[in-house]
């Protein structure tokens, strides 16, 4: 038979744990606090892969970021160097336009 202990709700109505649930609250049930029990054993196995898990997502999460920081640089490095040939392109053509027109007024004369 499982032992159970009666627990006050919010509204004031008793809720009656079992014997298990009871120690995993912390709440004397009869043994020993110091004993490992296989309950005990299993919430901090389940405690540990969830912080695991846990670890894992913010490291994935954190790569993913350095990944797409590192590829905001490289578009922000190639729009720069897209800007420097357009200006540079445009010096050019003025450089050429004024070229021709000089080796047209040298051809006039």
């Amino acid at each position: 038979m499982v032992r159970r202990r009666q627990q006050q709700g919010p509204n004031g109505e008793g809720n009656f744990l079992a014997g298990e649930e009871a120690g995993l609250l912390g709440e004397d049930t009869g043994i020993q606090s110091g004993d490992i029990t296989s309950t005990k054993v299993e919430l901090i196995s389940s405690m540990v892969l969830t912080i695991g898990y846990s670890l894992a997502t913010l490291s994935t999460v954190l790569a993913l970021q350095e990944a797409e920081a590192d590829e905001q640089t490289r578009t922000s490095d190639a729009q720069n160097q897209n800007s420097q040939f357009r200006h540079m392109h445009k010096h050019l053509q003025n450089l050429n336009n004024r070229l021709d027109s000089i080796e047209r007024k040298l051809n006039r004369y």
